[in-house]
């Protein structure tokens, strides 16, 4: 059987100010699609009205303004609609590195607990499968031929990671049959740590383009 069949997942994007919550800045968007029996199912996704004005080179990056957040919810509310979407299933990412610190500050602004899903991270999957010249989600999706989405918003960004994992996970598990979702998940982990240092890292940081999108000026 399938390593996804009857599984059901979520793959998780964000969009934000910048790159550090814990330098103020914030997440001012946030999607889930549902992966279910290997198929792409529905997607939730929501603005978020950050506590402050979103720096003009992180709109010129996703087009996200001032002005379309400004009747958004708020993190608290945001938060507990997350934590819906999210439940307990295993959670997708294209580097979770990025986006877990702002989902954990999103949840702690409503009052919840940090994420303790098990993570797969098609970066690191990526890196550990393929010979790609560039492992960001747009380079990934164009060698792959994946659907266009609306690239730089999250829930175009959620989907094309969650069509990424469909074509990674069967590649790994012809070269580890009979593994495990959590297996996989491990893996996907390994990889990404042993080469968090890699010629395309600058300063231990994602260099430029390491994901489709880069939500401030500094690389990533």
């Amino acid at each position: 059987m399938p390593l996804l069949a009857g599984a059901r997942l979520v793959a998780v994007d964000t969009e934000t100010t910048g790159f550090d919550p814990s330098a103020g800045h914030e997440l001012i968007e946030v999607a889930c699609v549902t992966l279910a029996d290997g198929e792409v199912g529905e997607t939730w996704s929501s603005l978020v009205r950050p506590a402050r004005p979103i720096p003009p080179d992180a709109t010129r990056i996703h087009g996200i303004s001032d002005a379309m957040v400004a009747l958004a919810p708020g993190p608290a509310e945001v938060a507990a609609l997350l934590a819906r979407a999210c439940g307990d299933a295993p959670l997708v990412f294209h580097n979770a590195r990025f986006d877990l610190p702002f989902l954990a500050a999103l949840l702690r602004a409503g009052g919840l607990p940090p994420l303790s899903n098990p993570i797969i991270d098609t970066l690191g999957l990526a890196r550990g499968i393929l010979s790609a010249k560039e492992n960001s989600l747009a380079a990934l999706a164009r060698e792959l031929n994946l659907p266009p989405e609306t690239a730089h918003r999250a829930a175009g960004d959620a989907r094309t990671t969650a069509r990424l994992l469909l074509h990674l996970a069967p590649r790994w598990e012809e070269k580890h049959p009979g593994g495990s979702l959590a297996e996989l998940a491990a893996a996907s982990q390994d990889v990404e740590r042993r080469t968090r240092r890699g010629p395309d890292r600058i300063g231990g940081e994602p260099a430029r383009g390491e994901r489709a999108r880069e939500p401030a000026a500094a690389p990533r």
